[in-house]
C-alpha cells in the first residue's frame, strides 16, 4: 500500500516501583515484553522493531524473544522523572548518526499492554497515512461518563465537571467519550523532530482514534492486573483450541 517506513519501539526501563522487574516478570510463561514484541514482529506494517532499556537483563530478554536492541538508554532517559519522548529522541537520533536511518513514523508500544492484537497495531499505523494526521493512537470508550463526574469545593458543594443546558440523563442518549489507550501511538517523524522536551508522544491538535475494547486496551500496573490479564489469556487460548 505504500513504501513508508515505520520504526517500532517498545519502551522498557529497568526501574518499575510498582511492580519490581515488572517488564520481564512472567505472564502466562514468558517474560510480559515477550507478548509485545510477538504482536509487533507480525505486524506487517512495522519495518524495525527495537526494545530501548537501561538494562541488560531485558536487553537480553527481548533479544531471545526476536526485537533488536541496538544500544542501551542512557541513564539520564530510564529515570523516574525522565519523559517518554526523550526516549523517541535518543533513538531517532542514534539510528540517524550511527545508521543514516531515518523512519517515516514511530510506533510506541508499551510492554504494559500485553493485550493489544496484531490487527490493532496494523490498523492505527494503517489509520495514520490514511489520514493527514500527525499522529494515530488506540481509544477505548469511558468507563466513568463525564457527564457524572464531579468536584468538590470547600463547603462540600458538588460542582459538574460539564456543565450545559438540557443535559440528557438517560445512558442511551450520552454522547461517547473517548481515552487513550497506552496500547498504540503511531506519530511522524517530523513532529518529534519539531518538538521539545518534554511534550506528548502524539500531536494534541493533529489525531486520529482506532477505538478498541478495555481489555485489550489493559495496562498492566500491578499485580492484581497480573492476574486479569492471565486470566483473558487462558480465556483466550481456550477459545481457540475450541474454534481448532
Amino acid at each position: 500500500m505504500n513504501n513508508r517506513s515505520v520504526l517500532g519501539i517498545i519502551p522498557a526501563r529497568g526501574g518499575s516501583k510498582g511492580v519490581p522487574r515488572k517488564n520481564i516478570r512472567p505472564l502466562l510463561g514468558r517474560p510480559l515484553i515477550a507478548h509485545t514484541i510477538s504482536s509487533a514482529l507480525q505486524a506487517s506494517n512495522i519495518d524495525r522493531l527495537i526494545v530501548s532499556t537501561d538494562d541488560d537483563e531485558i536487553a537480553q530478554v527481548a533479544r531471545m524473544a526476536g526485537a533488536e536492541t541496538p544500544f542501551l538508554r542512557p541513564r539520564q532517559h530510564a529515570t523516574d522523572t525522565a519523559s517518554s519522548i526523550s526516549v523517541v529522541h535518543h533513538a531517532l537520533a542514534w539510528f540517524a548518526e550511527n545508521e543514516g536511518y531515518r523512519p517515516d513514523a514511530v510506533a510506541i508500544m508499551p510492554p504494559t499492554s500485553p493485550l493489544r492484537t496484531v490487527r490493532q497495531i496494523e490498523g492505527t499505523i494503517d489509520l495514520l497515512w490514511s489520514s493527514d494526521h500527525d499522529s494515530a493512537l488506540t481509544i477505548a470508550p469511558v468507563q466513568d461518563h463525564p457527564f457524572f463526574i464531579y468536584s468538590q469545593g470547600d463547603d462540600g458543594q458538588l460542582t459538574e465537571l460539564i456543565e450545559m443546558k438540557n443535559k440528557p440523563l438517560r445512558r442511551q442518549e450520552l454522547p461517547v467519550f473517548y481515552t487513550h489507550s497506552q496500547s498504540v501511538i503511531v506519530t511522524r517523524r517530523e513532529y518529534f523532530e519539531n518538538s521539545g522536551d518534554p511534550a506528548p508522544l502524539f500531536n494534541l491538535n493533529s489525531m486520529s482514534g482506532l477505538e478498541i475494547d478495555a481489555e485489550t486496551g489493559l495496562d498492566i500496573d500491578t499485580l492484581a492486573d497480573f492476574s486479569l490479564a492471565e486470566a483473558i489469556l487462558k480465556q483466550r487460548q481456550a477459545q481457540t483450541v475450541r474454534v481448532a
